[in-house]
């Protein structure tokens, strides 16, 4: 599913681990490497380029590029500089001119990397892009050294927390799961957030818990080990709080759906979990979106 993929990187640490994660990905064949440059503004007007940070992007580019190569067997890698006042417009422009399937973004590192933790580049990339987005996350890489490593990514979908809301959106993240190579278990969330009595809120519960059995069911006619898991309260916090309970390989959401899921369309849900989960975090477009 995702074989065409765009990385922005800043060659930050984060950004190299990152890039090590993106050999091992599931079904990948393309890779993109874009750096962007923050465009500066003359004082005497104008735009400044910046030529030896220009230059030095793509040398430094060029060496990424070779490293990718040596860990990836037959996996094709272009680089890509663009000069921009607006970075992630930048990264959303790259991601539909090279027509990629998945946009990869390391967290927690320096200047582009870094405004992802704080949420800036990450918001307007996921409201903007009408492509896929995984932001990820190293917390759970730290400390891991050679085989050990180099066997956590391919494994990022071992086991998949997907938040569910029966929407026709969710409903095609689910089934873009299903079709992506080295899915292992699939945990099934749904959130109740309605009802104002008790009876209201378990009629809402044994909705959902028949929804997601469904699902779940679906799921194993195609070979997919699922767990299904009904909860009661906020979304975003029940999704992070889960997260780490069942301590997930990576949260898979889709960006637009029905009721609490159509926050995502404004940040909302989607920056939450985005910017404070441990685990990283697949935000999937749909075309309808």
């Amino acid at each position: 599913m995702f074989s065409k993929i765009l990385f922005p990187t800043d060659f930050s640490e984060y950004a190299a681990k990152t890039l090590d994660c993106i050999a091992g990905f599931p079904g990948v064949r393309d890779v993109i490497l874009l750096h962007v440059i923050k465009e500066t503004i003359s004082p005497r007007g104008g735009g400044e380029i910046g030529s030896a940070l220009f230059h030095e992007g793509k040398i430094t580019l060029k060496e990424e590029k070779r490293h990718l190569e040596s860990l990836g067997e037959n996996i094709r890698v272009r680089t890509e500089v663009k000069v921009a006042s607006d970075v992630a417009g930048a990264i959303v422009q790259a991601a539909e001119e090279n027509a990629v399937s998945l946009i990869v973004i390391g967290a927690r590192g320096s200047s582009l990397v870094e405004e992802i933790l704080l949420g800036s580049v990450s918001k307007a990339v996921v409201r903007r892009s009408r492509t896929s987005v995984l932001i990820m996350r190293h917390k759970i890489t730290r400390g891991l050294q050679g085989k050990t490593y180099e066997m956590f990514c391919p494994m990022i979908l071992s086991r998949v927390l997907c938040p569910v809301d029966f929407s026709m959106y969710s409903d095609n993240a689910i089934a873009r799961l299903c079709a992506t190579p080295g899915v292992g278990e699939a945990i099934l969330l749904c959130v109740v957030s309605r009802g104002e009595t008790e009876e209201e809120i378990e009629y809402y519960k044994q909705r959902a818990k028949q929804g997601i059995e469904k699902i779940q069911s679906d799921l194993a006619m195609q070979g997919i080990m699922a767990r299904a898991l009904v909860k009661i309260g906020n979304p975003s916090s029940e999704i992070l709080r889960v997260a780490e309970e069942e301590d997930v390989s990576a949260v898979w959401m889709s960006s637009v759906g029905r009721g609490w899921f159509r926050e995502l369309l404004l940040g909302s849900t989607a920056d939450a979990v985005a910017v404070n989960s441990r685990r990283p975090v697949f935000i999937i477009r749909s075309k309808e979106s």
